[in-house]
């Protein structure tokens, strides 16, 4: 399947701002739930930046993010090996995002059903505890199978919190943000009038 390219400019003035905004926005939502563990919301911004404004924003988003967030992570140490893991975690949401979106920001008639997002935050969440759990098996010698078993419970409220996230944020932020901002961001010439 191939990820759509948006055939509506951005500016690189403005590009660069919503990346900046973006990535605050997936740090925030990184940490605004340290507390409540496996429960976050950095996932669904990255999701978002990728759905609606494109997999090269996303990635940026993405990479500026994770270092950001590996560097200053309240859950220990900098581990390379696990940040890795992670980024690859992450690069996979916005992929997903990317190919689920429709390629005209400005379409107001995308707006994504609850169950099936909510399905697909399940299905990314799932391969970045995956990815992410085999990175720590690695790196501390413990056998794959055990690290699953005793990870099964964080892994299960991650899944089962983002399924819940994704699905009632995303249906809502998508339409929000191209009924808002379209004619703000995006290059988007009138269209011509036809002669009668």
């Amino acid at each position: 399947m191939e990820i759509p390219e948006s055939k509506y400019a951005v500016s690189k003035s403005k590009r660069v701002s919503i990346t900046a905004i973006m990535t605050a926005l997936a740090i925030v939502g990184n940490y605004s739930l340290v507390t409540v563990p496996n429960v976050e919301l950095g996932s669904i911004v990255l999701f978002v930046t990728a759905y609606v404004f494109g997999i090269q924003m996303a990635v940026t988003s993405t990479l500026v993010m994770s270092i950001i967030y590996g560097s200053i992570n309240p859950w220990g140490a900098f581990i390379p090996e696990i940040w890795f893991a992670q980024v690859i975690g992450w690069l996979f949401v916005v992929t997903a995002g990317a190919l689920l979106s429709n390629s005209d920001p400005t379409s107001l008639l995308d707006r994504p059903s609850g169950k099936v997002i909510g399905g697909v935050g399940a299905f990314v969440t799932l391969f970045f505890d995956l990815v992410t759990t085999i990175a720590y098996s690695w790196v501390f010698g413990v056998p794959f199978v055990i690290a699953l078993i005793t990870g099964a419970f964080f892994i299960g409220v991650h899944v089962g919190s983002n399924a819940i996230l994704f699905g009632l944020a995303i249906p809502s932020l998508v339409p929000a943000l191209r009924e808002q901002l379209a004619n703000q961001i995006w290059d988007i010439e009138p269209a011509s009038e036809t002669e009668e």
